[in-house]
């Protein structure tokens, strides 16, 4: 009985504890527009590379519990190149569905791209002074898709190391700051301009399939830099104010006579809700 009531002492006792290394976590909610001002180049469609300035909304969950830091970032970009493709009409042989003659016929390029990141961030503090440093690994899903007559589809998974901080300039304002690069990942993307046969059947009968048309990531065929800086003015206890850049850097030669490049910087401005 003696032996039970020091089992229950310390059971007590180690979530006393628990709780109170544990408890009254931060939480963080930010919102951020703005425009994505870059380049990309898609070679398995035809060719185009150019500036662009696009409309992006990105949005921030953050979690700070003892020294372990989570940070969920998801954010969309549509973009609308200006290649010769949409600025005159193009001219496409079809067939007749019921005769099967050929034919010519004129329209327009509608070609758009849609960007999206979704990452997840597991850090520990290794540093705290007037800059805190965090380190720790990313878990990265990005899809860039382009469609026009054929859709162009590339989704990537990837993990990599990560660091971000935030530097005090006064009992109001600082710098947060954020990087990661991916090393291994896996990766789905059709080979040329439009699904293949395989992924159209897949797509169409066992989703699940196309995982079977990827292939696994590296340095050697997947090269990629995200970074984020922001401004940061805390106008009271639960509303902070912000303006920043973020960046980024990625190169996708799956298969590798028709990479993928995207290179950008998006400027942006927001508001975060502190918890």
């Amino acid at each position: 009985m003696k032996r039970k009531g020091i089992i229950f002492f310390l059971i007590i006792f180690g979530f006393e504890v628990f709780c109170n290394e544990f408890s009254k976590p931060e939480f963080t909610v930010g919102i951020n527009l703005g425009f994505n001002l870059g380049a990309y180049k898609e070679s398995t469609c035809s060719v185009v590379n150019q500036g662009i300035a696009a409309p992006k909304i990105g949005l921030d969950f953050g979690i700070k519990s003892n020294n372990f830091q989570n940070i969920i970032h998801l954010d969309y970009a549509f973009i609308k190149p200006i290649s010769n493709q949409t600025k005159q009409k193009l001219i496409y042989k079809e067939y007749d569905p019921v005769s099967g003659e050929p034919y010519i016929t004129e329209c327009v390029s509608f070609l758009a791209m849609h960007r999206i990141n979704l990452s997840y961030d597991l850090q520990y503090l290794i540093k705290n002074s007037e800059c805190q440093l965090y380190a720790g690994g990313s878990f990265q899903a990005n899809a860039y898709l382009q469609f026009e007559n054929y859709p162009s589809i590339t989704g990537l998974l990837s993990f990599g190391p990560s660091v971000s901080g935030n530097y005090k300039l006064g009992s109001r304002s600082g710098i947060n700051f954020y990087g990661s690069i991916p090393l291994l990942g896996f990766g789905v993307r059709p080979p040329f301009a439009g699904a293949d046969a395989l992924f159209m059947k897949y797509a169409e009968e066992e989703p699940l399939k196309i995982l079977t048309l990827g292939n696994f990531l590296s340095l050697h065929n997947y090269q990629a830099l995200f970074a984020r800086v922001e401004y940061l003015y805390q106008i009271n206890s639960w509303c902070v104010l912000n303006t920043g850049l973020d960046f980024e850097y990625s190169r996708v030669a799956v298969p590798a006579e028709r990479p993928l490049f995207y290179c950008t910087g998006d400027i942006k401005a927001g508001i975060q809700f502190l918890f």
